[in-house]
């Protein structure tokens, strides 16, 4: 939920629309228009049955009531029991039935938009049987959605009545009756209640606490609604808004928490992390959820809502992470300068749809864009272990990619499932050394049909199972490097010749020799003097050199060469420091001369080549590890940043082929009913791409998007 518009999704209160298809197209919520229509029918009766059942009187009725002589044009029964429903003509009692019908069927639309609210008692609501029922999940959408139609139905409604008023000269009515005045207050405050919330021009020109605070006018609203007429109005408006009252003050009162002491830091550029014990009412670890929070120091009339998730490396601790895209969030971050801190109150938490729908399969795939990781985040580590739960990110902020990557050890939680992060950012993605190997990285805008049906493929057939991968590096992290390697190199020499092997070491040699030379020239420019002193160890483009760079003799590798050729034909040896490739370079340089000629790179080949005749058991083991690892190392893919995949995990037309045919050749039963796809982030783009493959396959889908 952090789960786009100017709003942002870090901005966002009441925020959880959450859109869901699958197999069934009737919601829950479609019963409330039956009783809708339920009501229309009740109206409809009341209208037109004689009285007393009815209004609808004689002429010598309605002389007695006093209010008009009687019935017009030739009617027998007219209606008039008192002057604002007055109709003694044809026409006007066809536009007082358009008024009250339009009114009569918004009844139970009134009680729910203001149920859908109750944050507290839908919390309790979905741990209860209820929830087999109803989706808690669906509240803010049918929120939305009855308020759209009441705020359509409302006008219809006012125009109906004030045009009958206004044929039968009564249009004083309007200002002179209490019926009138509440309903043209009524009338004037609805376009400022909705509006702003969902026409998009109208958002983006006005902040969130503007928009905010104009719809709280909605309270107001719902008094008019209580003096506007005699009927059960009082019980159909006044016990719902008393009960979301009731709810708002307890949870404003009760669940609300003072932190005296949260900790905030900056994640790179643009946005805020913080971190907090947890308040002695919280569960220890609560679940995917999400809470509001105020920082006094900011306003202390502003709430904001935000997803929370387990602190990986503190006990009984929460973090969240706030994307620096609004007027509140960029306050923040103007004012979290330096690591601080800070007193701020949390109001919740409360469960995320995304928990709701996540407990119905036993497979997933998150995807998320942006800031959309935290919801998806909370839902990986509460679930971690106990479902697969498949990661597809898609961000262009590289201080939250480097931050989500530092902070979390994201392999151990997935370790059933894969992760992979398409970066669409510009600047170089500063990486762990360490990311796991079921863990990908590409630049990129991703193929969603391919990738979603790679990871289907890959864990339904068996073949590629993210769990097999992660056993086999840790298997390859456990052994020493050098073992690693020879033991790699043995495998690699069957597959590509020696030659090509030493000449793209030989280039990678030349490359960061030229790299290097440009980089003097840079310096001589600067400080008009040419530094022919050996190169900073320390800095990570000259480091692996260790010789200036007019001295590379032509023909020969490097250490940085040597480096580069491992990691491109060795990428399944896992991860190793930059004393492991030096104590290889040397035992490689017979002679000391800090280069590896063509005859010293042959007879170490030729060395590993005949220790690997004669294997252990062990050591047959790693080796299988390293070629089940090895099948998903770097290719040559351009956009891998970390490592690529091979074709059947990332996805290509072969795992579409598998998908239809499975679906083709199932009899009749979905075979893939244990799988669910979830989309949280602000790309309307992504969500209709998603919502296109899902229906292909009939997956259900579920989409927490932020658009307050």
């Amino acid at each position: 939920m952090s789960l786009s518009t100017r709003t942002s999704l870090a901005e966002r209160d009441h925020v959880e629309l959450y859109e869901k298809n699958g197999s069934s197209r009737v919601k829950w919520w479609h019963a409330i228009f039956f009783f809708s229509g339920i009501s229309v029918l009740c109206c409809l009766c009341q209208l037109f049955l004689p009285y007393p059942y009815g209004l609808m009187m004689t002429s010598t009725q309605i002389a007695e009531v006093g209010i008009a002589p009687g019935c017009g044009g030739g009617l027998e029964r007219c209606i008039c029991p008192r002057e604002t429903i007055c109709a003694t003509d044809t026409l006007s009692i066809i536009l007082l039935a358009l008024a009250r019908c339009s009114a009569f069927f918004d009844y139970p639309l009134y009680m729910m938009m203001f149920l859908s609210k109750c944050h507290n008692i839908n919390n309790v609501c979905r741990r209860t049987v209820l929830r087999e029922w109803i989706d808690f999940g669906d509240m803010h959408k049918v929120h939305r959605l009855f308020g759209i139609i009441v705020g359509i139905e409302t006008m219809f409604h006012s125009f109906f009545h004030m045009l009958r008023w206004g044929l039968n000269a009564d249009i004083g009515l309007l200002w002179r009756t209490t019926t009138g005045i509440s309903g043209l207050v009524a009338t004037i405050i609805t376009p400022l209640i909705c509006w702003p919330m969902v026409i998009p021009a109208i958002k983006e020109r006005l902040a969130f606490e503007v928009r905010k605070g104009l719809h709280y006018l909605s309270i107001v609203w719902a008094i008019t609604l209580l003096f506007h007429s005699t009927s059960m109005i009082y019980y159909l408006i006044g016990i719902p808004a008393l009960m979301y009252l009731v709810d708002y003050l307890f949870g404003y009162f009760v669940r609300n928490s003072l932190i005296e002491n949260a900790f905030f830091e900056r994640y790179g550029e643009n946005g805020v992390a913080l971190h907090f014990l947890n308040p002695p009412n919280w569960d220890k670890k609560p679940k995917t959820s999400y809470v509001y929070v105020m920082c006094p120091w900011i306003s202390k009339y502003q709430w904001h809502a935000f997803t929370i998730f387990p602190e990986p490396t503190k006990e009984n601790h929460t973090m969240m992470c706030i994307e620096n895209s609004g007027d509140w969030t960029k306050e923040l971050h103007k004012k979290i300068r330096v690591p601080c801190l800070r007193p701020l109150y949390v109001l919740g938490p409360y469960k995320s749809p995304f928990s709701d729908a996540a407990v119905t399969t036993s497979n997933a795939i998150a995807v998320a864009s942006g800031i959309g990781i935290t919801p998806t985040l909370s839902l990986v580590l509460n679930y971690a272990g106990k479902k697969r739960i498949n990661v597809v990110w898609v961000c262009r902020d590289p201080g939250l990619v480097e931050y989500i990557l530092h902070k979390f050890d994201i392999g151990a939680v997935t370790e059933k499932s894969y992760a992979f992060i398409f970066y669409t950012g510009t600047r170089e993605l500063a990486m762990p050394k360490d990311l796991p190997a079921n863990i990908f990285i590409f630049t990129g805008r991703p193929h969603l049909e391919h990738t979603i049906t790679g990871i289907v493929t890959a864990i339904h057939s068996g073949h590629g199972l993210p769990e097999e991968i992660y056993e086999a590096q840790e298997k390859i992290a456990s052994a020493p490097f050098d073992q690693r390697m020879k033991i790699a190199l043995s495998r690699v020499v069957e597959i590509y010749n020696k030659d090509e092997m030493f000449e793209y070491a030989v280039e990678e040699t030349e490359k960061a020799a030229a790299a290097a030379v440009s980089k003097a020239q840079v310096l001589e420019s600067r400080n008009g003097t040419v530094d022919t002193a050996p190169l900073d160890d320390s800095d990570p483009e000259t480091a692996p050199l260790l010789f200036p760079p007019d001295e590379v003799p032509e023909g020969q590798v490097s250490l940085i060469g040597l480096d580069s050729m491992i990691y491109e034909f060795l990428g399944g040896i896992g991860e190793y420091s930059r004393s492991d490739i030096e104590a290889l370079f040397h035992e490689i340089d017979s002679d000391g001369s800090g280069f590896i000629d063509r005859d010293e790179f042959d007879d170490f080949i030729g060395m590993i080549t005949t220790e690997s005749r004669t294997l252990s058991n062990s050591q047959h083991e790693l080796l299988s590890a390293m070629e089940r690892s090895m099948d998903v190392r770097r290719s040559s893919i351009d956009s891998s940043v970390h490592r690529s995949t091979h074709n059947n995990i990332l996805g290509n037309d072969t795992t579409i082929r598998y998908m239809q045919n499975l679906l083709k050749y199932s009899e009749g039963d979905n075979p893939l009913e244990d799988w669910s796809i979830f989309y949280c982030g602000g790309s309307n783009e992504i969500a209709q791409i998603l919502r296109e493959v899902t229906s292909k396959y009939n997956i259900d889908f579920a989409v927490e998007k932020f658009d307050w």
